[in-house]
């Protein structure tokens, strides 16, 4: 999700306030947003940055959304829901109608 970390900010950094686009990493959701053991699916992830992303598997997934209580699906799912349509319009904008 390469589109997801060159437009949005640090997902973790955003909800503290900062606004941060640096050195963005897309996270894979972990846990019980996983579909197999080595399965990463690009529709449950959302984005950090270099720091957050070091920090948070250093302390572990589960642990870190519980301390700042937020489901990470909702984000990733709206994300998701936003480049599905970004790609809906891309697909309609080169297909020509006949008259």
């Amino acid at each position: 999700m390469q589109w997801v970390c060159n437009t949005h900010p640090c997902y973790i950094c955003n909800l503290e306030g900062r606004l941060n686009y640096h050195q963005i990493q897309f996270h894979h959701l972990q846990g019980k947003y996983r579909v197999g053991a080595l399965i990463r699916d690009d529709s449950v992830g959302v984005p950090l940055c270099f720091t957050c992303h070091s920090i948070f598997h250093k302390r572990g997934e589960r642990l870190y959304w519980e301390e700042i209580g937020v489901d990470p699906k909702v984000y990733a799912d709206e994300l998701y829901k936003e480049w599905k349509e970004i790609n809906a319009n891309k697909t309609n904008k080169g297909r020509t109608s006949t008259s």
